[in-house]
């Protein structure tokens, strides 16, 4: 199922979670401080890492879409509400829980 080595354990427990919560706000918070509650849009689908299959450093790996319900801290400004954020490997929010 994983398409490559770094997934199973990395990934594999975020995408666990998320299905256990379906339809349900997620409050992401990244190592940089940032907060979001977002909700899942699209489910686990195949991605890469937009270099060509035989370029040197290409990668293909499991990753999920959510939409940005609302920013609650984000010094960067990177982030918008109802706008997306990927995830995959390379980008698991540092923590991860439901909106009750």
């Amino acid at each position: 199922m994983w398409l490559n080595k770094f997934e199973e354990k990395e990934y594999g427990p975020f995408s666990d979670y998320i299905d256990a919560h379906p339809n349900e706000k997620i409050l992401f918070e990244y190592k940089d401080g940032s907060k979001l509650i977002v909700k899942d849009e699209s489910g686990d689908f195949e991605s890469d890492n937009g270099l060509d299959l035989h370029e040197q450093g290409y990668e293909e790996y499991w990753e999920r879409v959510f939409e940005i319900i609302e920013v609650i801290k984000d010094d960067k400004n990177i982030y918008q509400k109802e706008k997306y954020v990927s995830v995959n490997y390379h980008s698991i929010p540092l923590r991860y829980s439901v909106i009750k």
